[in-house]
Parts: C-alpha cells; structure tokens; sequence
C-alpha cells in the first residue's frame, strides 16, 4: 500500500515530470540527428505529462511548481530565464481547470494535447523572432521544425497515453 501512496505522491510525480523534461531534450537530439538536423524535431512528452499531471490540482500549487518547472526549463535549454517560466504556469493553470470527463475520450484528449503543442511551439518561435534568436522564417520553420515535430509528438501520444494516464491520472 506504501508503494501506492508513494507513487501517487504530488512531489514524486513532480520529479517524473522533471526527469521526462531531460528525456524529452535527448529525444530530440536523437531525433533531429537522425535526420542531420534538416529536421529539428522537438519531443514533447513533457507537455503531455504535464496534461495529465495538472488536471485538478489546486492553484496555488499549479502556479509555483509550474513556475519552478518553467524556470528550469528555460535554464536547461536556453541558459536562461525566457519564455517558458511565463507559458507552462498559463497553460497548467488552464489544464488545471478542464473537466474530468475532457480526458476520458482519448481523443478529445490528442486534440486538447495538440493545441497545446502548437501553442507552446509558436509562441516560442514567435518569442524567438521577437527577441531576435533565431532568422527563421515561419514557412521554413512550419515546414522543417514544427510539422516534423507535430507528427512525432502525435506518436508519443499514441504510445505513452496509456501509460502517463495511468501514472498521473490514476486511470
């Protein structure tokens, strides 16, 4: 019973959370050098991880663990305090907020999931652009980042659901 209560804990859950952030980075890298980075492949499972994590927990542990996990990420990927200490509290305040019954139908669940990968993906170009990071232009990165890393994340989607469901919804 004590490994059930520990694997349902709010912190332990938070460090998977953490561990798939690192996971999701050298996935990507996997992925983009299988294609000699012609393709800049973005995994996500982390934001899926998130979906589940965040349904119906209370705001003010939503806010600051979303905010601490924002922090590290943009430290870890852009050396950096950036965008994501800003967008990943938003969207789990958001995901906070969606009725149990949304994730009962696996796939009202990929589309809320896909949203959510299309506006992490272009509000963080868009950041990009504005800040003056990257001279991509949109067609170019629509075409080689975001649509390669769109079908992949539709993947993952379709293989780790399951079990991230299970993990984090208790389903």
């Amino acid at each position: 019973m004590t490994k059930v209560v520990f694997y349902k804990n709010k912190y332990f859950l938070l460090l998977l959370l953490f561990l798939l952030m690192l996971v999701d980075g050298q996935m990507s890298f996997v992925m983009s050098s299988l294609f000699s980075y012609h393709f800049l492949i973005s995994s996500h499972l982390f934001l899926l991880a998130v979906m589940y994590f965040y349904h119906d927990k209370n705001d003010a542990f939503t806010l600051w663990s979303s905010i601490f996990l924002g922090a590290i990420f943009d430290i870890y990927y852009l050396n950096r305090i950036g965008l994501i200490v800003f967008l990943l509290p938003m969207l789990a305040l958001f995901i906070s907020k969606i009725s149990k019954k949304f994730f009962a139908n696996d796939y009202q669940t990929l589309i809320f999931y896909i949203i959510i990968l299309f506006l992490f993906e272009i509000s963080g170009e868009l950041a990009a652009v504005w800040l003056g990071m990257t001279t991509m232009s949109v067609a170019h990165f629509i075409a080689y980042s975001f649509a390669p890393s769109l079908v992949f994340n539709i993947l993952l989607y379709f293989i780790f659901r399951n079990l991230l469901k299970k993990l984090f919804l208790g389903a």
